[in-house]
């Protein structure tokens, strides 16, 4: 493949430290579309400058388009046919959720049912398909009677951010956790002391590190298949799992607004007033 190609022909005139990323990317090759700058450096213990660095003298134009290049090069073209097409989706879907729950953390996950029961107002962000994850938190949380706002809108994100404060809860899904939007949304959260839960994939990104809690996703993505079903069917399970959690912990006043929404909802059907 090309990219190995080229770091061959640079292997020779590497520093020590960029022989190592370059061993670890020929090694994991594909497998390097779904991993971040932080957990690479972290793994191979290089710091990010030294991969950028790296990556720059091996003419790429940063780590991102390093990326680009190696999903585009080993995207999977699967030759599917009509007979197992329908059970490659299944497969993959059950792999990723199993995936997902063996990533659950009880204690994080707890903490984080514990600060949406106490919050005083609740913040959902998310851009792009995350942001349809978030609108579908929404939902779920409202049935279950607690209100909770969503903005998928990066100007309404972060302008809502700025009048959030010590008794909100601000909950941001990102599967790469380093969104720029987000992360500016989350800054301003944070500086007004909110508490932040933040759904991601992984737990070395910027998203994660502002957080008071992580719940982790396994539905991976790489940069030229972005929105993928596998990956929002990770956040989506995580996102049940929270929401049941939350009404389990609150049974009595849950089943009451359950109830009473799915009542609304009857009447509004059937046109009684």
């Amino acid at each position: 493949m090309k990219y190995i190609n080229i770091i061959e022909s640079f292997y020779p005139s590497l520093s020590k430290q960029e022989k190592k990323v370059a061993d670890y990317i020929l090694e994991e090759k594909g497998k390097i579309s779904y991993q971040s700058l932080q957990e690479i450096g972290r793994k191979i213990n290089v710091g990010e400058a030294t991969i950028v660095r790296f990556v720059k003298k091996i003419g790429f134009n940063g780590f991102q388009d390093l990326k680009i290049n190696i999903a585009k090069e080993d995207f999977p073209m699967i030759e599917t046919t009509y007979e197992d097409y329908i059970d490659n989706i299944e497969a993959n879907i059950n792999n990723t959720i199993a995936n997902t729950k063996l990533l659950i953390d009880r204690k994080q996950l707890d903490k984080s049912i514990n600060l949406i029961a106490k919050a005083e107002r609740l913040f959902l962000y998310g851009v792009g398909s995350s942001g349809l994850a978030v609108q579908e938190l929404q939902n779920k949380l409202l049935r279950f009677g607690k209100i909770a706002l969503s903005y998928t809108d990066t100007h309404f994100q972060v302008m809502s951010a700025a009048v959030t404060g010590k008794n909100d809860v601000v909950i941001a899904v990102t599967l790469s956790g380093e969104t720029p939007d987000i992360l500016e949304t989350l800054t301003v959260a944070k500086k007004n002391k909110s508490k932040i839960i933040v759904i991601t994939n992984h737990i070395l990104s910027a998203a994660a590190q502002m957080a008071n809690h992580v719940l982790l996703t396994a539905g991976r993505e790489t940069l030229i298949d972005g929105g993928s079903l596998i990956a929002k069917m990770s956040q989506l399970y995580i996102i049940d799992v929270l929401c049941t959690g939350y009404a389990l912990q609150n049974k009595d006043e849950s089943l009451k607004m359950k109830h009473n929404t799915a009542e609304a909802v009857v009447r509004k059907n059937s046109g009684v007033k």
